[in-house]
């Protein structure tokens, strides 16, 4: 699809962009903010506010007085899963030049200018002014993430974007559906006991199941393609043998910059017991669920967009060592592999 002139506006604006000039951008956003909030008559009401959980992530929501959903401009960050706390982050993610590229006019007019709001409740909660977007907005923000992976403009360490991108997407089109076949047949959900919302964290929890695979199949793809193999067989097991050495260097060697610490722990406590080189476990399966395996999966990701803007294996590895310079070897020597 051709890009429109804003498209190619705002990815030209997003390369010029410095990191002084992006935390400018938040700083001018913020200074909005509280201008606005300094004049309560201009702001609508919050009439309704709840966590709406996205995962592990509890993201507050809000209705307002005229009708409107909100999402805080904190819940956007919490729900791409930005490492960043606060609002800005979201802000800063959304000019970097990967993302910025796909962002249509419109939806970066409606970024630039949050809804502020004060909010009101009946129920003695807290009482105060916030920002947020409309629930849309976070969508749109999706389908422009995804749209940026398929152009190849993400950089490798914003893909964990894109995985979370795909994620809500298709759970929020599987809750859409069926929100619009209640209204179709005038049933009324049981808002008190939360049924949209358990059906929201089951759609999530559906759309995790792919992502959350040790190495998914989006992993291997990427193998086949860098290595020009064909595979025959998407179903099947087996896989070349070189693959599991690609998998020590680039994902478990290099795990939360370790330089080989974690592997070599993994090594000791799951030992190579068969006679072929097979272990009794898979690897990830010693990682904490709290930390170590979040970290691989975030790593594993970033690993997969490396891969899925390199054209062969030796641009992965010039791509890869950009991304993680710490990782490379003493010596290093681009061909790292015995095709067998």
């Amino acid at each position: 699809m051709a890009e429109t002139p804003q498209q190619k506006g705002g990815a030209a604006r997003a390369r010029n962009l410095s990191s002084a000039e992006r935390s400018q951008i938040a700083k001018t956003a913020a200074k909005a903010r509280w201008a606005k909030i300094s004049d309560p008559n201009r702001l609508p009401v919050a009439t309704h506010a709840g966590p709406l959980h996205i995962g592990d992530v509890e993201v507050q929501a809000y209705r307002l007085d005229d009708g409107r959903r909100v999402i805080s401009k904190r819940g956007m960050a919490e729900a791409l899963t930005l490492k960043s706390a606060g609002g800005n982050a979201f802000l800063r993610s959304m000019t970097r030049p990967g993302v910025r590229s796909e962002i249509s006019a419109d939806l970066w007019r409606q970024i630039e200018n949050p809804i502020y709001f004060n909010i009101e409740l009946d129920d003695s909660r807290a009482v105060g002014s916030a920002d947020g977007y409309e629930a849309s907005v976070l969508i749109d923000v999706c389908k422009a993430i995804v749209a940026a992976y398929h152009a190849q403009s993400l950089h490798g360490r914003q893909y964990f974007l894109y995985a979370q991108a795909e994620i809500l997407i298709r759970a929020a089109a599987n809750l859409g559906i069926v929100a619009l076949v209640d209204e179709a047949v005038g049933y009324q959900p049981d808002i008190k006991h939360g049924e949209y919302q358990r059906l929201f964290e089951k759609f999530i929890l559906k759309e995790c199941k792919q992502w959350e695979q040790e190495f998914p199949d989006k992993f291997l793809d990427m193998l086949y393609k860098l290595y020009s193999l064909n595979r025959r067989d998407p179903d099947s097991t087996q896989t070349p043998r070189f693959f599991g050495k690609f998998i020590r260097k680039f994902i478990y060697a290099p795990l939360a910059h370790s330089k080989g610490a974690i592997l070599e722990e993994l090594d000791r406590k799951n030992p190579v017991v068969y006679a072929g080189g097979g272990r009794r476990y898979k690897m990830f399966q010693f990682l904490s669920d709290e930390v170590g395996t979040p970290a691989l999966r975030a790593h594993l990701w970033q690993v997969i967009g490396i891969g899925n803007v390199s054209a062969n294996a030796k641009q992965f590895e010039r791509n890869f060592y950009r991304a993680f310079p710490e990782a490379q070897p003493v010596g290093h020597q681009p061909e790292l592999f015995d095709y067998e």
